[in-house]
């Protein structure tokens, strides 16, 4: 696809999805966030969840929100399936697990989704534009820039492993605990613990302490896709705390 000298923050569309402002992804988060805790019932999740997963498919991951739906859809067959066995403190275990991934599966794809499609420059230069405190923002950039790091070092130390014949799943953490803490979870996380330090060493050479006016050949900025987003989601979040302030339960 071709991008404008502007940079990637175009009206074009980018993997068959509309592009939207990190800030506006931001916003986005905080929202559902507080949305999933303002109602319980089931009709209720049901309705966020679809609304997470139109915005995926508006972004670009039409694939991932179909998946999404199918993983919800299962989730609460199960939940339906085992409730009037709940006596059971097993079956309370698995129905507890079930309801916490329904929970959080919505704000997961959509961090998911806010991550994959958002450049780390796009991200500082948006945390720059919001007038954030300079420890926030290079904090925010470190962290950033940690996830994809991490993860090809959590595949590195797998093929390493595996070479060993140590696999990271379920089964080795039961029947061999102490090989897999040692010979894969303990590198991990000394390997993260690296990563930071790197990262946070780069982000200071190239002048995020700098207390003189940033520039950055990103261009970002709310586009129509970003404001009609903004509009609807907001909408139902205010509609939604007018709702609980006045002691409707949904």
């Amino acid at each position: 696809m071709k991008h404008s000298a502007g940079g990637l923050y175009t009206t074009k569309r980018q993997n068959n999805g509309l592009v939207f402002d990190p800030r506006t992804k931001l916003i986005l988060l905080i929202e559902f966030d507080i949305l999933m805790f303002l109602g319980r019932s089931l009709f209720y999740e049901m309705g966020v969840f679809l609304l997470c997963s139109l915005i995926l498919a508006v972004g670009g991951h039409r694939k991932n929100a179909i998946k999404c739906i199918g993983i919800f859809a299962v989730c609460a067959a199960i939940e339906q399936l085992i409730h009037p066995y709940m006596s059971h403190s097993l079956i309370s275990l698995v129905y507890f697990a079930v309801a916490l991934i329904r929970k959080v599966l919505p704000i997961f794809i959509l961090t998911k989704w806010s991550v994959e499609t958002t450049k780390v420059s796009a991200f500082v230069a948006a945390l720059w534009k919001m007038r954030l405190p300079k420890n926030m923002i290079i904090t925010g950039s470190v962290i950033f820039r940690c996830f994809p790091t991490i993860r090809e070092e959590w595949t590195a130390i797998q093929s390493a492993m595996r070479m060993r014949g140590i696999e990271c799943n379920a089964r080795s953490l039961l029947f061999k605990p102490s090989e897999t803490i040692t010979y894969i979870l303990i590198p991990l996380f000394i390997s993260i613990l690296n990563i930071s330090d790197e990262l946070a060493a780069a982000a200071l050479c190239r002048g995020l302490d700098n207390p003189g006016t940033h520039t950055c050949m990103t261009e970002i900025g709310f586009k129509r896709q970003d404001v009609a987003l903004l509009i609807l989601v907001t909408g139902i979040f205010a509609g939604m705390c007018i709702v609980r302030i006045l002691g409707v339960r949904l």
